[in-house]
């Protein structure tokens, strides 16, 4: 009994009441607990924001975990998943875009794509922004 007391609910109906009723005229003791699979933090990197970017070449100098706040070195999430993410400046977006979808979401047709621009982030160009649209 992985579940405990405050978990347990009937497999069909998910009834919770009446079935711990039934489990207990039958017998069927049941421990009082949290669920075990919520000891030690076992689910605790679902609560957790991704954090990292994710082209398939990452152009910021320090490296594909870091990321700023705002410009050109701010981190995108996937407006449709939130599981994948990219700099501004790794996927050539202008800093006007604040909505951006990864390529598997793109072509899933969840949403539509944000840009199709494709522009050179150059060092120098990185340092004093993109282009405004």
């Amino acid at each position: 009994m992985h579940a405990g007391i405050l978990s347990l609910q009937c497999p069909l109906c998910r009834n919770s009441q009446e079935f711990l009723v039934d489990m207990f005229t039958m017998g069927i003791r049941i421990p009082f607990r949290l669920p075990s699979w919520e000891e030690n933090d076992a689910f605790a990197e679902l609560g957790e924001r991704h954090r990292r970017c994710d082209a398939s070449e990452c152009l910021f100098p320090g490296g594909r975990e870091e990321a700023e706040e705002e410009g050109p070195w701010e981190l995108l999430l996937c407006s449709s998943c939130a599981a994948e993410g990219t700099h501004r400046c790794c996927s050539g977006l202008r800093d006007s875009i604040t909505r951006w979808e990864c390529d598997n979401c793109a072509f899933l047709g969840t949403g539509k794509r944000q840009s199709t621009l494709v522009t050179l982030c150059l060092a120098a160009g990185a340092q004093g922004g993109l282009g405004r649209a």
